[in-house]
């Protein structure tokens, strides 16, 4: 009887909380529509990877995470919110911030974590079609990862990556590929990501992305993404669909969240 009613209260518990988040995040998104006199969004949820774009001068662009909720048995772990800081420095140069918190985890995780916290400099070496150019556009990225504080990644590492923007007729791509030292070991990875964009009307685009992280030590871990993200009142609304394809990580993902600029 104590473990049934344990396991009611277990249960009831994570509905309410469930329903909390969720009506908090409605009513943020709802606030962003109506009240921020943004004029332009660019920043680039729900992707892994990147595009060859950086913010104007001056600018500040955001991208925000209302929920991230990861699945393999049961909701294993909610995120919200997910950020992301871009300001331009310079013309084609902007310094980027981010970091995840954790909300809930399942059984021994903590229900309160600081995840991914790092700062990157982004630059456009070449413009191309990101910046009204008639070609494909380069970019690089390269920082510090904070450590986090989640167990066995409480150490600072280090990423840089290349970023090649095209387009093939409607279809854009942005190619990613380069290198980190981890948080755990400080262990060298290779990391990989192809975003694909197919716009159906102007202000819709339907989104898919492949990644990767690959190291000398253990199996690859690589993920797939479909999605979209519509324009609404300036500010870009997204949502996303992504599952682990390789052996050692089957899990899924659904995220959704909103970026505008000021």
């Amino acid at each position: 009887m104590n473990d049934i009613s344990h396991s009611f209260r277990y249960t009831f518990g994570r509905e309410i909380l469930l329903r909390r988040i969720i009506g908090f995040k409605v009513f943020i998104l709802i606030m962003f529509l109506f009240l921020i006199p943004s004029r332009f969004a660019f920043a680039y949820r729900p992707f892994v990877s990147t595009d060859a774009a950086v913010a104007e001068k001056g600018e500040i662009e955001i991208e925000f995470g209302l929920l991230n909720v990861h699945m393999a048995e049961g909701i294993d772990k909610i995120t919200v919110p997910g950020l992301i800081l871009n300001y331009g420095l310079m013309k084609n140069w902007e310094l980027v911030g981010e970091f995840d918190v954790q909300v809930y985890g399942k059984e021994e995780e903590r229900n309160l974590e600081l995840e991914e916290p790092a700062l990157f400099l982004k630059g456009v070496l070449y413009e191309g079609i990101l910046q009204g150019r008639e070609r494909p556009g380069f970019a690089v990225e390269f920082g510090v990862l904070f450590p986090s504080t989640v167990k066995g990644e409480r150490n600072a590492g280090l990423e840089g990556i290349g970023i090649l923007s095209g387009k093939m007729s409607d279809l854009v791509y942005h190619l990613n590929f380069g290198g980190e030292l981890d948080r755990e070991k400080f262990a060298l990875k290779g990391i990989w990501g192809i975003i694909l964009e197919y716009p159906f009307e102007q202000k819709f685009r339907l989104v898919g992305e492949v990644n990767g992280i690959f190291g000398q030590h253990g199996f690859p871990e690589n993920t797939g993404m479909v999605g979209f993200i519509e324009e609404i009142r300036g500010i870009d609304l997204d949502f996303g669909a992504r599952k682990g394809l390789s052996d050692n990580i089957s899990d899924w993902e659904l995220t959704t969240g909103v970026s505008f600029s000021f």
